[in-house]
């Protein structure tokens, strides 16, 4: 079985060894091709065979003289076991890549794992950055490379026998109580090694397509001024695609199908319209624009008792700007405290006192950019300064010494 010939001998890899016939053959491999490379097993010591594993990864590295580091998972798991136990694993990869300046994580995911996830995928109505497993990607900080795509199952049991190589078997891998256990048992199981590869092909084409669609949607989001009246020019397919990239740059979330098909009808409708899509996010439409965000924002307050010149989340305190974010301060002035404006707030204009609020409508300023707008007032309590308004009549000069950029 020929594989593994793109590694680098020069480089080390840590090898993620569980203990059963797949990752045991991919350190058989990885010995035979004198890769330099260290083992990394997890225990979570939730199953009876658990221990045996360990002990299986931990005698076949002590026989050919291989690093090999065990971790014994002891803490409470919080939510869904599958993601906690895939996060903490990550995380002792990444410790051993740092440790050991390694070139990337090698896994034993094999073309069985890659059919069951886009079955998973089509199941669920789920589309992430790409359909199956990728054999080489970038997870949690780490550089993984899959070598063993090509192979299926059963190929890997037949090279640990052929090759006298031991190895255990997870017994939850037999029941049904996970889904990827199911179409396992139900679809996969029952394919013949063609109809594996023809699977395989359809995989590799939706791939390729779905790459064709992301050149697309990029160029889209370069110039997209995230105006509804462009986005609705595009097709409906090439709506929800949009929508589900911008979205995931914005706050990292992949939305479904489902939310994907609604966000795009809703935004047919003329009115403002606000939309959860986590319990902390939600998409906005006002003014003929889109936002995504925080559903609620804290208030913030920065004091300061002389002039500093910084950046926050929210503002930036400069030494030179424009003029409508131009302040001339005095000692009588501080502290100065700069806040997200309130219901109230009026500033002393020229023409008369301002309502900020008025002024955001008046702008057509949309209600999520008016919850974190910045003011600054003075030890009075007067709003001196609102970014993109100005200052008040009396700390206006051709001399300003800060300005405050939203």
């Amino acid at each position: 079985m020929k594989t593994l010939e793109n590694l680098d001998q020069n480089k080390i890899y840590v090898l993620g060894v569980s203990g059963g016939p797949d990752s045991m053959a991919l350190m058989e491999m990885c010995r035979l091709q004198h890769l330099s490379f260290v083992v990394a097993h997890m225990n979570y010591q939730k199953r009876d065979s658990a221990l045996r594993d360990e002990n299986i990864v931990c005698e076949y590295c002590e026989k050919y003289k291989i690093p090999c580091y065990v971790e014994k998972q002891n803490k409470e798991c919080i939510g869904n076991f599958q993601a906690f136990a895939r996060e903490e694993r990550y995380a002792f990869y990444k410790r051993l890549i740092d440790q050991y300046h390694g070139e990337a994580v090698l896994l034993a995911h094999h073309l069985d794992d890659h059919l069951e996830t886009y079955m998973m995928q089509k199941q669920r109505h789920s589309q992430g950055e790409y359909y199956g497993i990728k054999e080489d990607a970038y997870l949690y900080g780490c550089r993984i490379i899959r070598p063993l795509m090509k192979y299926t199952k059963q190929d890997l049991l037949a090279y640990c026998i052929e090759h006298h190589v031991p190895y255990g078997f997870d017994e939850s891998n037999f029941s049904d109580d996970y889904t990827r256990n199911r179409i396992r048992h139900t679809y996969i199981d029952h394919m013949t090694r063609n109809e594996k590869e023809l699977l395989a092909k359809e995989i590799q084409l939706k791939n390729q397509q779905l790459e064709a669609h992301k050149k697309e949607v990029s160029c889209f989001l370069n110039t997209w001024k995230e105006d509804t009246e462009s986005l609705l020019l595009e097709s409906e397919d090439q709506v929800k695609r949009i929508l589900r990239t911008w979205i995931y740059q914005k706050i990292h979330v992949h939305i479904s199908e489902n939310l994907c098909t609604e966000l795009s009808e809703m935004l047919k409708n003329k009115k403002n319209w606000e939309k959860n899509i986590t319990k902390e996010y939600g998409v906005y439409k006002e003014y003929g624009r889109l936002y995504v965000g925080k559903l609620e924002y804290e208030s913030y307050r920065y004091q300061y008792d002389f002039i500093l010149y910084e950046q926050t989340p929210y503002f930036k305190i400069q030494q030179s700007g424009k003029s409508v974010e131009a302040l001339t301060l005095s000692k009588s002035d501080f502290p100065i405290t700069i806040r997200n404006v309130q219901k109230g707030d009026t500033i002393k204009l020229r023409f008369g006192r301002k309502k900020i609020h008025r002024w955001f409508i008046d702008r057509k300023i949309p209600s999520w950019e008016r919850k974190i707008w910045p003011v600054v007032e003075n030890a009075a309590g007067e709003v001196i300064l609102v970014p993109q308004i100005g200052c008040d009549i009396s700390h206006f000069s051709n001399n300003p010494n800060i300005f405050v950029v939203k």
